[in-house]
């Protein structure tokens, strides 16, 4: 027999599956383990006991799921948002914001199905059946969530049927005017015309004076205290000599007593009109109501100005809204005619001019009828509109997922894609122009798969769908995405599951379709994106249904991940490196038969210290009631005192006068916690009226008290030293076990023969105070173990205080048959 040290220094493979353990003559066999709970694998090789979880507060019903999502401003105004039924909450840096609580749509049911795209102080919120929202935060205490409104856009196809829309009103500030006072208000000009007025009679085939010059004003005047807000207008020339009789420069202007004016638009070189040629001006946003509006003018004709018509559009919101009557239901909602559901659903009308419009459905009164209220420009008149286009979002079909790129904000659904116009989140008004909106349908290429996310990436809008991944972006090397530059590439690439892809840093890791792998997108060199799936070699950890992702740069770069079966996965993920491991983590407590807590969410926002936060909802029985907890996993241990760590869960920290009992545990009564205080270990203490006493007499100025929790790392069969060939199958036995390890608390450490059941504590005399305090150990001890030639050399590690330990190299000792 021959006696071997093989050293295994490295564990940056975690745990793999159980198909590879007799893979020995794989590279990443000697940096891996069969089991690694509550263990993190560190870059740097080794693998280090999980910090705890401190308690933050419970959810507000906690017999219903709840949801986290974070919502960050900046790396130092960042928050974590409760998502329960029909309600949002606040956290912040592991305490709740004040009380603030947002009513939400948002159905329990509904919750992890949820997506979002934030942009500064606005969260847009998507769901296949609610309509967007947009939550807003405009101080630390205030909170609104409003629906979110699509102008002019997306839209269907425009109608091809015989059915037309009919509007009751145009949308006109200035009613039809019959004389320079009738209906109502008042018209003048500079030459006090008593025909001024038929430049707002609704006859826009003539020639109309408004001044006898090239200079002048033409005015309207609300009057009666009465006054509206305009924020579109528009001229036709007159039907004879336009060229040589439109006014070519001019000032919009508006007055709250026809002495004082504000420019709200000023035109120069307006030249070359055209007989009866209308022109549309806007862009000028006001929305302040004055009770004068007047146009002046100047470089008109020769001997006179003239136009056909002017028109002043009154502000959408504050506007008088009207009734548009379709002629039959066909066409309208496949037939079914106009549903209480069109109540913000937008439409798109071609007026008699050529020119389109939109308007808002307010109200709905029966299948034929609504109420609207137009935007953008007044119609020309009151004739039937048979070239009309419904808004394309309706209930079920409502945007699913969001993005921003290129300064544009971009949704999918179904197979399409809609992208803003550039800096105009709001607007998607498609168009010809650079920075019009955009809309690409059959988004999923030759096959009609669903598209399940949108996430920006350098130089191209990344879409995953169900059958694969997709890049939308400019034409050309570094051009911008535009309606006239885009092309639209399939990547070789697995189907995305409808869960938020994270950036990785130089990647993204995304979900596959069946929730069940975790892959990772990264960009070569020519731009085109692949895939791999990163667990693989421990595809058992994800193969339990993986709920969401959320990625922790610092202070090491995990995934963190949430399984359907409760438990929380990790995977530190540092591929220049060749740092790939997964591990698992059973959070403390339990649960309808599981002997752990349900982690049912999982996020990380920047936390104040530079390291990332990780925030948990942790799902209990606790005193025999179902209990939701939100809680945020501590920063792992390094570099500092015993009374620094903090390694138990759902736990609280006490900092003061030295005391034998704490109390504030109302959240873990009749649980059995251990505690860490005054780097003494006090272990089975049970929370009576919320509190816990330490046993004979013993006080501490500083404790961390929560519920307890295991540490174990299972090797594998090392494959070393064969003279003839692999000694895997081979019968060995260990001797005993060397271990590496940094600022470990060796009292709570014990390593067991894999076949034996006896597990042999780690004892170095010299680290254990007299009193019982515990200290930390750096270096080389050696663990004697039981074991039987059946064993395999395979051994378990256990840490089960909650106190600190990080195992550097693990060196067993065993004979091995030849």
């Amino acid at each position: 027999m021959v006696t071997l040290y093989p050293i295994q220094d490295t564990f940056v493979r975690g745990e793999i599956s159980p198909r590879l353990h007799a893979r020995a003559s794989l590279d990443l066999y000697r940096a891996a383990l069969s089991r690694c709970e509550n263990f993190l694998t560190l870059p740097h090789g080794g693998i280090r006991k999980r910090g705890g979880t401190e308690f933050v507060g419970e959810v507000k019903t906690s017999a219903k799921a709840t949801r986290l999502i974070p919502f960050i401003f900046s790396a130092d105004q960042a928050y974590s948002l409760e998502f329960g039924d029909l309600y949002i909450r606040v956290y912040a840096y592991g305490t709740r914001v004040g009380t603030v609580e947002v009513v939400a749509p948002y159905a329990e049911a509904d919750l992890f199905n949820l997506q979002f795209v934030q942009s500064a102080d606005q969260m847009w919120i998507t769901h296949e059946n609610y309509k967007p929202q947009v939550l807003t935060r405009t101080a630390h205490t205030t909170w609104t969530l409003a629906e979110f409104l699509f102008l002019d856009g997306p839209y269907d196809e425009i109608n091809q049927t015989a059915t037309t829309l009919t509007p009751a009103a145009t949308g006109n500030a200035i009613p039809v005017m019959t004389s320079n006072t009738l209906p109502s208000g008042t018209v003048s000009n500079a030459d006090a015309s008593a025909n001024a007025y038929k430049a707002f009679d609704g006859v826009k085939q003539q020639a109309v004076q408004i001044a006898g010059s090239p200079n002048g004003w033409l005015r309207y005047q609300f009057g009666g205290g009465a006054a509206k807000a305009v924020d579109a207008y528009w001229i036709t020339a007159s039907n004879d000599h336009a060229d040589t009789s439109a006014p070519t420069q001019w000032q919009f202007r508006g007055s709250h007593n026809g002495i004082d004016w504000t420019t709200l638009d000023s035109r120069d070189g307006e030249t070359g009109w055209s007989k009866s040629e209308t022109r549309f001006y806007d862009g000028f946003n006001n929305t302040v109501a004055y009770e004068y509006y007047e146009l002046t003018f100047s470089g008109g004709g020769t001997t006179d100005t003239m136009i056909g018509e002017l028109a002043l559009h009154e502000y959408a919101p504050s506007q008088t809204p009207f009734n548009l009557t379709a002629s039959s239901i066909v066409g309208i909602n496949d037939g079914t005619g106009f549903q209480t559901t069109d109540v913000g659903r937008a439409i798109r009308l071609l007026g008699g001019d050529g020119f389109w419009r939109w308007a808002k459905v307010i109200a709905r009164t029966n299948t034929t009828v609504v109420t609207i209220q137009l935007y953008g420009h007044a119609l020309p008149d009151l004739s039937p509109i048979t070239r009309w286009r419904l808004g394309t979002f309706v209930p079920g079909k409502y945007v699913q997922s969001g993005s921003l790129y290129e300064e544009r904000l971009a949704f999918s659904r179904k197979f399409s894609v809609y992208a803003s116009q550039t800096g105009d989140f709001d607007n998607f008004a498609t168009g010809e122009k650079d920075s019009d909106a955009l809309e690409f349908v059959q988004a999923g290429g030759g096959q009609a798969n669903d598209i399940t996310w949108v996430a920006e990436s350098d130089g191209a809008l990344v879409i995953g769908t169900l059958g694969g991944i997709r890049a939308l972006s400019g034409s050309g090397i570094d051009e911008a995405l535009t309606p006239s530059s885009f092309k639209n590439r399939r990547s070789r690439t697995f189907g995305c599951a409808p869960r938020r892809p994270v950036d990785a840093g130089q990647s993204f890791l995304y979900l596959t379709r069946s929730r069940k792998s975790i892959a990772e997108l990264t960009q070569n060199a020519t731009g085109r994106f692949t895939s791999d799936d990163v667990g693989q070699i421990s595809e058992h950890i994800p193969k339990k249904g993986v709920v969401e992702l959320a990625f922790q740069s610092d202070p090491d770069p995990i995934l963190w991940f949430p399984l359907d079966n409760g438990e929380l996965g990790g995977y530190t993920h540092q591929p220049s490196q060749e740092v790939r491991g997964m591990h698992r983590h059973d959070i403390a407590g339990s649960f309808s038969g599981s002997d752990w807590g349900i982690v049912e969410s999982a996020v990380v926002t920047p936390g104040q210290t530079g390291t990332d936060d990780l925030w948990l909802i942790v799902k209990r029985t606790i005193d025999g009631v179902t209990k939701r907890y939100i809680e945020m996993k501590t920063v792992p241990f390094e570099y500092g005192e015993m009374d620094d760590a903090f390694e138990v869960d759902c736990g609280l920290t006490y900092s003061g006068a030295a005391v034998g009992t704490v109390s504030g545990l109302d959240h873990l009564e009749g649980e059995t916690v251990d505690a860490l205080a005054a780097g003494k270990v006090y272990k089975g203490l049970v929370v009576a009226a919320g509190a816990v006493s330490l046993p004979g007499g013993a006080t501490a100025a500083r404790w961390s008290v929560g519920l307890p929790y295991e540490a174990g790392a299972d090797t594998l069969e090392l494959d070393v030293g064969g003279k003839d060939g692999s000694i895997v199958g081979r019968r060995k036995k260990v001797a005993k076990v060397i271990l590496n390890l940094f600022e470990t608390d060796t009292t709570g450490l014990q390593v067991q023969s894999f076949l034996r059941g006896r597990w042999e504590s780690v004892r170095i005399p010299s680290v254990v105070a007299p009193d019982g305090m515990a200290t930390l150990f750096t270096g080389n001890v050696d663990v004697p173990i039981d074991d039987s030639w059946e064993g395999q050399g395979r051994v378990r590690i256990r840490h089960t205080n909650p106190t600190p330990c990080t195992i550097r190299a693990f060196t067993p000792v065993f004979d091995a048959e030849p």
